[in-house]
């Protein structure tokens, strides 16, 4: 019995860790559309003081298949708020033994720098065991050091919809005359709340969230996973102490990173006054100054300790003549206070693809720093970081969403420019002559203004015509053509155009059978989307930005042929928009219109079996075929 007994002492810790991350031990629900399943996380926040915490995060991934192995990859970085330390990674097989362990010199230490940073102290540290039988499971372990709370980490337990989650904590630890500020999403839970010895511990934990199957225009992902966001009321970082329980409080600490950082040299000041002295139009004086700003700087990203939120000064600017988002729109202020304009610094969450700030929520949710200039019949923004971008125009970048304005007063939430259907547009007239063989030989003029040319504007600057024609032949859904020509022309006003000249061949466009001919009329603007019909809906139909497309198109065919067969007219109106298509025959030319109004929204689930029918029609309709036959005799 003595012996039995000691065995199990032995071997009973090894049972333990073998079987713990055992991949045949995940629930089947957790596994269900999962690549990866998140088998164990522990984060724990301690906050010291107002300018001192301390974080240890310890996590484990099971990784199903090859779509999995990003998960495997340990990625982390350090600058000089935050110090990574005691970092320990394991591998382990899909029985839960332990394969290897990642030892100091296996860890890989990488620059932040990249080709828009001049300089920056950040770097990250990252290491990946490089391990493919799956499955497979890994587990690291970290400690930081924070160097000020002013940006502390929220909780994500479920990064992704393919990310099945066995078990994650969060817990932050604070003294009690510092606490913190929550905003809980999602079914993440109220916190555990503890008092001990002056301090107070929230602690959330969660089990067993499945992965989630991917909706077309679902909502952002945080809006749709559990999720905490966690701020400080008071914190102190690089010897600058704030407060942003409130956004007043938060624009009061910008504002004390941006006093006395506006001083121009006077060469400028005399530059500002000869370019501006003799203009009455406020609003040319702005156009006039953001092109001085545009054609004498350039952007680079320069992130040293508290320069990752405050700007360089005015006169280094103006002397080094490059500048980032925050120093550029410093700037920018300046020169429009010099002319007597009074302008504001902004900061904003950036991105085509970002989601809006938690205009409830006063913290540190940004990535950008722009301009935005008050004026008595309208507003201006000013993007300047774009030496392309025309005055007033911020297009999908920083369009249609909210900033925070900063002023002798404090913060102030404010929108941007709200770009409508009207706004972003795209029209397009074709002339086209199919011969007898079925070859298109077409000449296209296309307008795009505002969203609807961001792209093509980014294109036409930055890329070399041949890598420009072969972005525009992606755009372009024929099986067999050619552009022969090719020609852009910018427009640049606040609501800025781009003006697209082709011409192009497509062999075989047109069908000939025998003595019959069948063409499609819509030659370039077919819908390509098909949406999923299978599973219930969820979530929001979160509907992305609204615009007009118009298409009208002259098509010559070959003499000798009657209809046989003409396709029926469709219009559509509904809550999506509105679509409506037209053909018509005149001797030997066919007329095509089509238009279509795709309108921004929230809609519930229950109507996404509209949106899906409303798809399949265009699709169905912009395929439409005119059959011709050839005459008798």
């Amino acid at each position: 019995m003595k012996k039995f007994f000691l065995m199990i002492i032995i071997f009973l810790p090894y049972t333990v860790i073998a079987q713990k991350y055992n991949a045949a031990l995940i629930p089947d629900s957790l596994i269900k559309n999962a690549n990866v399943v998140k088998r164990y996380e522990e984060t724990r926040i301690e906050i010291k003081e107002a300018g001192k915490a301390k974080i240890h995060r310890r996590y484990a991934f099971t990784i199903l298949n090859d779509a999995g192995d990003k998960y495997a990859v340990f990625y982390t970085y350090y600058n000089k708020f935050r110090n990574a330390s005691n970092i320990d990674g394991s591998l382990f097989d899909a029985n839960g033994k332990e394969l290897k362990s990642a030892k100091k010199k296996d860890i890989e230490d990488l620059s932040g720098s990249d080709d828009e940073s001049l300089i920056s102290d950040t770097r990250y540290k990252e290491h990946n065991f490089y391990y493919r039988n799956y499955p497979y499971s890994v587990e690291y372990e970290e400690d930081d050091d924070l160097n000020g709370i002013f940006d502390l980490p929220d909780w994500y337990p479920q990064r992704r919809n393919v990310m099945g989650v066995e078990y994650s904590k969060f817990i932050v630890i604070t003294p009690k005359n510092l606490p913190i500020r929550y905003k809980v999403f999602n079914n993440a839970g109220a916190p555990v709340i503890t008092e001990n010895n002056g301090q107070i511990t929230y602690t959330w934990e969660i089990k067993n969230i499945p992965a989630k199957v991917y909706e077309p225009y679902q909502p952002a992902w945080e809006e749709i996973s559990p999720n905490v966001r966690i701020a400080p009321t008071d914190f102190e970082i690089q010897d600058y102490k704030g407060n942003m329980s409130t956004w007043e409080n938060f624009g009061m600490f910008i504002n004390s990173l941006l006093q006395g950082r506006d001083a121009l040299p006077q060469n400028v000041k005399q530059k500002v006054h000869e370019l501006t002295d003799n203009v009455k139009d406020e609003h040319e004086k702005i156009k006039i100054l953001y092109n001085y700003l545009q054609q004498n700087t350039r952007y680079i990203s320069i992130q040293l300790g508290i320069g990752g939120w405050q700007p360089f000064d005015a006169n280094y600017v103006v002397t080094k003549r490059y500048g980032d988002c925050k120093a550029l729109s410093n700037l920018m202020v300046a020169l429009l206070k010099e002319a007597g304009i009074k302008a504001n610094y902004a900061l904003i969450n950036a991105g085509e693809n970002e989601q809006d700030i938690l205009t409830d929520f006063s913290s540190n949710q940004f990535n950008h720093a722009t301009v935005c200039v008050p004026m008595e019949q309208d507003t201006m923004w000013l993007e300047c970081t774009s030496q392309i971008n025309p005055a007033g125009y911020i297009g999908g970048f920083t369009g249609n969403r909210h900033a925070v304005l900063i002023d002798e007063k404090g913060g102030h939430v404010v929108t941007t420019t709200n770009y409508t259907s009207h706004d972003n547009k795209q029209i397009r007239n074709i002339s086209a002559g199919i011969d007898e063989s079925g070859k298109l030989t077409a000449e296209v003029k296309t307008r795009y203004t505002c969203l609807q040319q961001d792209k093509l504007e980014g294109m036409i600057n930055y890329l070399s015509k041949d890598k420009l024609l072969e972005e525009l032949k992606k755009t372009i859904d024929l099986p067999d053509y050619d552009v022969l020509q090719f020609n852009y022309a910018q427009t640049k006003t606040e609501k800025p155009f781009i003006d697209e000249q082709l011409k192009l061949v497509a062999n075989n466009y047109a069908s000939v059978s025998r003595k019959r001919l069948f063409v499609t009329p819509n030659v370039l603007s077919r819908n390509g989307i098909k949406l999923n019909t299978t599973d219930e809906r969820k979530y929001d139909i979160d509907y992305p930005f609204s615009f007009i497309d118009i298409d009208t198109a002259t098509l010559s065919i070959p003499d000798g042929y009657n209809i046989e067969a003409m396709p029926k007219d469709i219009s559509i109106n509904n809550k999506f928009g509105a679509y409506e298509i037209h053909f018509s025959v005149n001797g030997q030319k066919i007329n095509f219109t089509r238009s279509y109004k795709r309108s921004e929204g929230r809609f519930p689930p229950s109507d996404y079996a509209e949106l899906v029918k409303f798809y399949d029609d265009m699709f169905k309709a912009d395929r439409s075929r005119i059959v011709f036959v050839k005459k008798e005799g």
